[in-house]
């Protein structure tokens, strides 16, 4: 026995069920990534090292971090880099 309900064409507040349903209203922008801020597992793989490391780098203060609290830290990306690449060596030949 199959029970079937039928749909109240006059009810334009619900969207038909065969479609889906836009998270994000397409007029508005969706804000790029440089607004948020990182984890620390965001950091390490933008930088391609180990999140340990990361925490080195923090605890050597080599790169910036907002602590949010005693186990919260992120980072924001642009300075992470500003600060990475003033350890870049330019040779000279």
């Amino acid at each position: 026995m199959k029970f079937i309900k039928e749909l109240n064409q006059a009810d334009d507040a619900q969207p038909p069920i065969s479609k889906p349903v836009p998270m994000v209203p397409k007029d508005t922008a969706l804000p790029d990534d440089s607004v948020h801020l990182a984890d620390l597992q965001a950091v390490a793989r933008r930088l391609g090292v180990s999140k340990r490391y990361v925490q080195t780098l923090v605890r050597r203060k080599v790169i910036p971090v907002i602590r949010l609290g005693r186990r919260c830290t992120r980072f924001d990306l642009d300075g992470v880099m500003i600060a990475v690449r003033k350890f870049e060596i330019h040779e000279v030949r």
